[in-house]
């Protein structure tokens, strides 16, 4: 509703969870988030509703226990019977006089304030937020800008896809989106809608979209027009020539481009049309004392009322009926006697606060999880519920023998054992609110919360740290190798005749060999036979003795000759030993 694609344009708001906007207002001003909601744009929304008895007003009640929870003090603005005849082309009224009714009844049983309009509801809510009388407007209808309003509300729906329960708004603030700076004020946004169409005139100029109107607006177009008077022929006149020069010609840059086929008829601008937007029927400026005092009349909830009208309308009958009204109502109710606490009143229904918070679902607002007991919050007379007669007949219910009686109770008590407990309204609940509201009403048993939280937070720090105990320095690990620590791991055969100078490398593992000795044929390292050594070589554990000279025999190096290399090459003890034992493995599968 309002003007076609001017999101697009002014944007889609600030995201902000509806919560935090209430913990804003009870800190800075003491009391609640007041809200004037237009009713007409949930009534058409509740249309959608499906299931249930009664589904459209059932959703104005779940909508209402929300909103009490939150906390906030709701004002809901019902049209009047002067608003124009026609909008969006057909007849306009002021909606189903029976769904109205309903409406106004079910608000009134939860405490709150209606108010009806003059004209459009929006016109009148935006009217009630210029005079302070509410901080905010809930609506649908971008007009509600346009007749002035700062702060709008829209969109109230869940945060992300995967939640269900609505927790957050858009938010409009004018002064923080600076719309007057780009030309879409007030003014500015009455010319879109002219020129682009809008709810009294849905046409708008042919041919002229959202884009070029937003242009003319931010040209200063609007705001030269809404200071005319009707009776101003020549000015009028005036005005639409400057607009169609602009146009074709683009003789300033405000436009993106030349629009010479864009037609503005001697018609336009429609008078009719304007003054609906510029003056719309609202309450008068001396009537604004006498509204404030009856939209802040404090109410109570009607609990009798109340539960006489679930049971009406919802089908809530019985016990079980009351216990679900009990479970339903129960958080609402207990912020709402918060909030409504002055001075020194006693709040014993409070059982304490069992744990603090900063939601994530609510842009981390801080909360406190306060207990209490349901039946003392919603005083309903639970002995007057009768219990639901279940008229049972032996065709399919009755059991016949005692194996179907065992059976059955075998399987109540399985079914029994995944379903959760049941409600008991007379054991303790914690619900959780807001803590800005806590420490406002109920400072002491806040404070004493959070006594004990800290003292458990740092047990709790105490026992994650480790314990420290005083012990002896270790000495370090002895390093290297005992004489003789490799005979264990190695059988000779029988002996080897060996150079001397292998004899005299072999002597001194430690040594390294750097000086060049000439090769001959006579003085070859000589390796053991494979099949000399088969069985005995085999005894070793390759892995064991690797990992045994991994670290101390790293700089043990021992004199080898290449087949293809001149004189002897120092390699690695580790390394020698491990080309042996590859050795032997190659020819060991040959052989075997």
């Amino acid at each position: 509703m309002g003007i076609k694609g001017i999101y697009q344009e002014v944007g889609e708001g600030e995201r902000v969870a509806l919560l935090k906007l209430a913990a804003e207002s009870m800190e800075k001003q003491g009391r609640p988030l007041r809200i004037a909601i237009d009713i007409a744009i949930w009534q058409f929304q509740n249309q959608a509703a499906q299931g249930g008895t009664n589904p459209e007003i059932r959703t104005l009640f779940y909508r209402l226990v929300r909103l009490l929870a939150c906390p906030v003090e709701p004002i809901f603005v019902f049209d009047g019977p002067y608003k124009p005849a026609v909008k969006r082309n057909k007849k306009s009224g002021r909606g189903d006089s029976f769904a109205n009714a309903q409406a106004k009844r079910l608000i009134r049983l939860f405490g709150c304030n209606t108010h009806d309009a003059p004209g459009e509801a929006e016109a009148e809510c935006a009217l009630l937020q210029k005079h302070g009388i509410v901080d905010m407007v809930l609506t649908e209808d971008v007009d509600a800008l346009m007749f002035g309003c700062t702060k709008m509300l829209r969109q109230w729906s869940p945060a992300s896809k995967r939640d269900t329960t609505p927790t957050h708004v858009s938010l409009f603030d004018t002064e923080k989106m600076k719309l007057d700076q780009h030309g879409l004020d007030r003014e500015g946004m009455v010319l879109v809608a002219l020129m682009s169409g809008g709810d009294y005139d849905p046409n708008g100029l042919t041919g002229c979209g959202i884009k070029v109107a937003v242009e003319a607006a931010k040209a200063g177009f609007g705001r030269d027009l809404c200071r005319l008077k009707a009776v101003d022929k020549e000015g009028i006149t005036a005005w639409r020539n400057s607009l169609i020069h602009e146009l074709r010609t683009n003789e300033n840059g405000h436009f993106k481009r030349k629009n010479k086929a864009l037609a503005i008829p001697e018609t336009f601008p429609d008078f009719k049309v304007l003054r609906y937007y510029t003056h719309p029927v609202v309450s008068p400026g001396e009537s604004m004392d006498e509204i404030r005092e009856k939209v802040h009349l404090k109410r109570e909830i009607q609990f009798e009322d109340l539960r006489e009208f679930t049971r009406e309308v919802f089908g809530w009958d019985y016990r079980v009926g009351a216990l679900k009204f009990i479970k339903v109502l129960s958080h609402a109710v207990l912020v709402q006697k918060l909030q409504a606490l002055e001075g020194h009143d006693n709040a014993d229904y409070v059982k304490g606060i069992a744990g603090f918070r900063s939601d994530l679902k609510n842009d981390l607002v801080s909360q406190v999880r306060i207990q209490h007991i349901p039946s003392e919050i919603v005083p309903i007379d639970l002995s007057k519920e009768e219990d639901e007669k279940i008229v049972q007949a032996r065709g399919g219910l009755a059991l016949n023998s005692d194996d179907e009686i065992d059976d059955a109770e075998n399987i109540e008590e399985s079914t029994a054992k995944r379903q959760p407990a049941p409600f008991n309204p007379s054991a303790r609940q914690g619900v959780w609110a807001l803590e800005i509201l806590a420490k406002l009403r109920i400072p002491e048993v806040v404070a004493d919360a959070q006594v004990v939280q800290k003292a458990a937070e740092k047990k709790k720090q105490q026992a994650k740290e480790p314990k420290t105990k005083a012990t002896r320095s270790k000495p370090g690990p002895k390093t290297g190798m005992p004489a003789g620590a490799l005979n264990k791991f190695v059988r000779a055969s029988k002996p080897h005749t060996v150079s001397t100078v292998t004899s005299k490398a072999l002597s001194n593992e430690n040594e390294i060999i750097t000086s060049p000795i000439r090769p001959t044929t006579s003085r070859r390292l000589r390796m053991p036979s494979p099949l000399e050594s088969r069985h005995e070589s085999l005894q070793m554990n390759s892995k064991r003795l690797l990992s045994h000279l991994a670290r101390p025999v790293q700089q043990a190096r021992l004199p080898l000759r290449l087949r293809h290399g001149q004189g002897l090459v120092c390699l690695p003890l580790a390394t020698y030993l491990t080309r042996c034992v590859r050795f032997l493995r190659r020819v060991v599968l040959r052989k075997g």
